[in-house]
């Protein structure tokens, strides 16, 4: 750990802490993760996916991994990250989305499944390149898998549903995430994010199927077009997920019912 100096925090997960470090040697600037919780499962995971991710166009790469003070550490690039969530030009919409498509695709072929992808999970080069990051809760995809993940407003309704420590679901929980941030971006602001709707708290999930299944939940459906919150952009999504899985050959996704 001589060969860096901390220099600020960058990020703090469950997992660990994400730290901008620069060489003494070189004066390169990089993010270094700790794992706070030593050699656990979710460690060995997040490794083991990183590794075999290796080289990958718009994921983000493991240079070095290595054990200082008995805390694994993971060596990454440092990137930039200040982008308020706004207004963004459709092409660069399309340019973005394009390459973490890309990105998924690559992950799950090789049977990984990320489980917590987020705007800020998604980093950009200074050219603007798309590097999906933050691996802390992805794994190799199984029968029975952990439903508690997911930043909330990202989440699948396959995985509300589970009441159970397990649960069946596919990397098309990826697609749902993928497809949020799409509506997002376009929207300039968090759609799915659980709030008071007429005196009434709405969580996430209310939201969903509300606003996606509306035939369900007709009084509903006219509670939110008079109210205001504007899901306009939301009916493509499952459109928008349908012509990305048949371009990159991905998992199809369920309805929330």
């Amino acid at each position: 750990m001589e060969k860096y100096r901390i220099d600020t925090v960058v990020g703090k997960g469950a997992y660990g802490t994400v730290y901008k470090v620069t060489c003494r040697t070189t004066g390169k600037e990089y993010a270094l993760k700790y794992h706070t919780q030593g050699v656990e499962d979710a460690t060995v995971r997040e490794i083991s996916c990183l590794a075999a991710l290796r080289g990958l166009p718009y994921v983000i790469d493991m240079h070095d991994c290595f054990v200082d003070n008995d805390k694994i550490a993971m060596l990454m690039p440092y990137y930039e990250q200040d982008r308020p969530l706004q207004y963004l030009p459709l092409s660069f919409v399309a340019h973005f989305s394009a390459q973490v498509a890309t990105a998924l695709s690559d992950m799950h072929i090789r049977n990984i499944v990320h489980r917590d992808l987020t705007p800020y999970n998604v980093l950009l080069t200074e050219d603007l390149t798309v590097k999906v990051a933050d691996m802390g809760l992805s794994r190799h995809s199984s029968k029975w898998m952990s439903p508690t993940v997911v930043t909330e407003p990202y989440r699948a309704p396959e995985l509300f549903r589970s009441k159970r420590k397990s649960a069946e679901y596919t990397c098309a929980i990826d697609m749902w995430s993928l497809g949020v941030m799409i509506v997002d971006a376009m929207e300039g602001r968090v759609m799915f994010c659980g709030r008071n709707i007429r005196r009434v708290n709405m969580s996430t999930y209310q939201i969903i199927t509300k606003t996606l299944c509306p035939q369900d939940h007709p009084s509903a459906a006219s509670n939110e077009k008079a109210t205001g919150p504007d899901f306009s952009h939301c009916h493509f999504l499952y459109v928008l997920l349908d012509t990305l899985d048949r371009k990159h050959h991905l998992l199809p996704l369920p309805c929330p019912v």
